[in-house]
């Protein structure tokens, strides 16, 4: 179980602070003690600081018997100086804790732990998590939206831990740097702390937020007796130093740009100031921005672009603060993939222009000559984050007719992002967000968006103690450039305006800007068993956010009614159990129908703790407008689509998952995939996973191409060519984790894939608005792939102090097409070894050095 999902289960479940008291109140209240001197952080509770400190006791279960006494004890101490605050815990536990080893931040769902939650704002909706194991593994993450989580944050903080004979152990200091509280004499805190002991899944805690309800960070206790604490104005400064070499193998002899072997040494600094008591400033100049983790081979047959998540640690920390119309609503759907304002990996993107040369050599990415953000609270319930980066122009070398050369690939190029949100009484909230690019162009990139706007309010408001959430945004946008760019803009994928029998849209050449909006609303219920959740969400054509954002298609209007069941009770077969069922509608802006159907979904976890999943969704069929790919509508077939998952255990040191998909039209297309998840934990420090994944599928309309054919009236004077696709493929991902210490790591991730696509029977559609189809007599070309390719990592990471670490990577990219259709399994994997391949060993080493 990886850093997120465990966090997540956190927010799930809540997270509990333990307490005293002689008489336990409704809203428990915890006192902490000033001490001059903190104690020594050695996982002993001998020191004297604790011995004036009270010490709580009173927990109470979560799981697995929601609201009884625990079945062993936990107690709790907090005491604090000029620097910090200070815990001491210890878990009574008649048996050896589990102490699994793994790195920072990649918690095990097979290992023991305790988390301290910090409310240092006492704003009842935001918050940091301290969490470490008997193996003293650390973990951290920020809190927000009252049940949100940013897992990517890395504090600056210090544990011990110790296994005594009767349970384990543990001390954590917190330095005030790394919290956020306003500058005053006194403060009142929220707190909580969870234990969770693998061996009984006992989750323990205080302000229990019961099954079926919702809420984390405002059930929190208060903590109070601190007095004359400053979290000052504290410097972090972070150097880094980086040498590269890129070694490609099986170069091209006829290209005389291609290099064997490319050699770099750079450096840069990362820079963190605490502009306020609650305000920080991150900037960082000439970032190294290259990925530890690569991201997975696809074939991507369709005219959308891949999402990858983004990995990028500048990127990742604070990334919940951008979050556009994000709400403490426990549950969001959407029917097809909704746009984005702000897609991190935009920054630093591929250079987006290619050179027509003979031969070229291009960047594999955009030089990010600097960055910062400025994040926090102001006064008045108003949280700010702002985003500034500048990216370099990038240059392509060519060879054409035997002339060299060099052509702009990318332009100079600003990206902004201003976020702001203001909490209004209890549970409501206004939003704004604003995002901006503006491009340097030069005149040989005329087919570039010289400027990209948009602008937009978002906004939630609860009801009902809370129970119902009323939550809905507005967003315009603006795009601006040459008569080539907006002509691109409005023929891309995501619109198509030069479908001929579109009635509300229209091509226009002359356009040099290309304006749109967009809106969402949604009524949900948060708690109690039932829980109704209805949307209604538009984006009109014009509608465009792919130079800061992400948008695979506008022009949709999408609507939903469901109902979800949740309970988390146990019965007298289940641990818990839910489910969801509804209809769904998207429509385009001419009222065409291109999507509607009904679900059913179902999930429960068995007393043996073994997770199983259904799901089934129709589709009664209706018209796409994205099928001919800026062609005429085509009617499509009814269909369904089923999904199932079973895994086992996952607290076992041996578990597996199976993950089946079945889906089939009424035009004989249909896809199946089979994969698996195998997790092995031989000893306590070594983690391998391996998941074989296996899929099928034949598609009765995969597009092909589109001729001029005057004599083609039905659709247009344009034949558009499809043709019956058998595609297979076949992927192992691999991964094996040693933890040495919680400080020192090895990494290995490897992902052989192989895929192959046989085009036969070619056909075209015989007129729009139809599922009707001609025999395509011409030539077709040759469209058949096999596709090779393994995609792996090495790492080894040692934090060798605290916030400094030395990395030593290797990545490796080798791949390769070939043009036939036919999947053999032995033959295409033994291919793989002698495809090109683009090798990076890398050794970065940063220093932290708090000022």
């Amino acid at each position: 179980m990886n850093k997120r999902s465990l966090l997540v289960f956190f927010a799930a479940i809540g997270v509990v602070t333990a307490a005293r008291a002689a008489n336990w109140p409704e809203h428990p209240v915890l006192r902490a003690v000033r001490v001059a001197k903190g104690p020594v952080i050695d996982g002993d509770l001998s020191d004297a600081a604790w011995q004036s400190a009270p010490e709580f006791t009173e927990f109470s279960q979560h799981d697995p018997d929601d609201g009884k006494p625990p079945t062993m004890a936990t107690s709790i101490r907090i005491v604090y100086d000029d620097q910090a605050i200070y815990f001491g815990a210890k878990m009574t536990d008649p048996q050896t804790p589990s102490r699994v080893i793994f790195r920072r931040d990649n918690f095990s769902d097979q290992s023991d732990f305790l988390s301290i939650n910090i409310d240092s704002q006492h704003d009842h909706l935001s918050g940091n998590a301290f969490t470490v194991t008997p193996a003293n593994v650390q973990a951290d993450s920020v809190l927000y939206n009252d049940i949100g989580e940013d897992v990517s944050w890395d504090g600056v903080w210090d544990s011990a831990v110790k296994i005594v004979p009767d349970g384990w152990v543990a001390e954590v200091r917190v330095p005030f740097s790394q919290l956020r509280f306003p500058d005053k004499p006194v403060h009142v805190w929220g707190l909580n702390i969870t234990r969770r002991t693998v061996r009984n899944n006992e989750w323990v805690r205080i302000v229990n937020t019961k099954k079926g309800e919702t809420g984390f960070v405002s059930h929190f206790a208060d903590i109070v007796g601190l007095e004359g604490i400053h979290r000052g104005r504290p410097l972090e400064l972070v150097p880094y130093a980086v040498t590269r070499t890129d070694i490609l193998s099986h170069k091209d002899p006829n290209n005389p740009l291609l290099q064997n072997q490319d050699y770099k040494a750079d450096g840069g600094l990362d820079v963190k100031y605490a502009l306020t008591s609650s305000l920080t400033l991150t900037g960082t100049i000439n970032p190294d921005f290259g990925q530890v983790e690569v991201d997975p081979a696809v074939v991507n047959l369709s005219q959308f672009e891949t999402f990858y998540p983004e990995k990028r640690p500048f990127f990742t920390e604070g990334l919940n603060i951008f979050a556009f119309g994000d709400t403490p609503a426990p549950s969001h759907f959407n029917f097809f993939f909704p746009p984005s304002l702000f897609y991190t990996r935009r920054i630093g993107r591929a250079p987006q222009v290619s050179p027509d040369a003979d031969f070229s050599v291009s960047p594999s990415d955009t030089t990010i000559l600097g960055a910062a953000k400025l994040t926090g609270k102001l006064p008045g319930g108003w949280a700010i984050g702002e985003l500034d980066a500048l990216t370099a122009a990038e240059h392509a070398r060519f060879v054409s007719g035997g002339v060299s050369g060099r052509q702009t690939v990318e332009p100079l190029t600003n990206y902004f992002v201003s976020r702001g949100t203001k909490e209004i009484g209890d549970g409501n909230r206004l939003g704004f967000m604003l995002t901006s690019v503006n491009r340097s162009l030069p005149d040989d990139l005329s087919s570039l968006r010289s400027d990209a706007l948009t602008a937009g309010v978002d906004g939630y408001a609860s009801f009902l103690n809370k129970s119902w959430i009323l939550e809905g945004s507005a967003v315009g946008s603006k795009v601006t450039g040459s008569e080539d760019a907006i002509a691109l803009a409005q023929t891309s994928s995501s619109r198509y305006y030069q479908r001929p029998d579109a009635e509300n849209i229209q091509f226009d050449p002359t356009r040099t800007s290309l304006s749109g909006w967009g809106g969402r609303m949604m009524l949900s219920k948060a708690t109690g068993f039932w829980r109704p959740n209805v949307q209604v969400q538009a984006f009109s054509p014009g509608f465009e956010t792919n130079d800061t954002g992400f948008m695979q298609r506008t022009d949709i209007i999408s609507s939903h009614a469901l109902m979800q069941y949740v309970n988390d009770n146990p019965t007298a077969h289940l641990r818990s159990k839910s489910s969801w069922f509804g209809v769904w509608q998207n429509r385009n802006f001419d009222g065409n129908t291109i999507e509607q159907g009904a679900f059913v979904d179902s999930q429960a976890t068995l007393l043996n703790y073994w997770y199983v999943h259904q799901s089934l969704f129709l589709n009664t069929g209706a018209l796409s407008d994205r099928l001919t790919r800026g062609g005429p509508l085509v009617r499509m077939p009814a269909s369904w689509s089923s999904d199932a998952n079973v895994s086992s255990d996952t607290r076992k040191r041996f578990t597996v998952g199976w993950n089946g998909h079945a889906d089939h039209s009424q035009d004989g297309s249909y896809n199946r995939s089979l994969s698996m998840d195998l997790s092995a934990l031989p000893v306590p420090n070594l983690h391998v996973t391996v998941s074989p994944a296996f899929t099928r599928s034949h598609d009765h309309t995969a597009y092909v191409k589109a001729l001029s054919d005057p004599t083609a009236v039905a659709t247009y004077g344009t034949r558009y060519v499809f043709a019956d696709l058998e595609q297979r493929s076949f992927e192992l991902g691999t991964r094996a984790d040693w933890t040495v210490s919680s400080h020192l790591s090895f990494q290995l991730y490897l992902q052989p894939f192989v895929a192959a696509g046989d085009y036969h029977d070619y056909h075209s559609l015989a007129a729009a608005r139809t599922r009707d189809y001609v025999a395509f007599t011409g030539d077709p070309g040759n469209p058949d792939f096999n596709f090779r390719s393994v995609r792996g990592s090495a790492v080894v990471r040692w934090e060798f102090r605290p916030g400094s670490a030395l990395y030593v990577v290797w990545n490796e990219n080798r791949a390769d097409v070939a043009p036939i259709g036919d999947f053999r399994f032995i033959r295409d994997f033994r291919a793989i070894r002698t495809e090109p391949s683009r090798d990076v060993f890398l050794v970065k080493v940063s220093y932290w050095l708090p000022l």
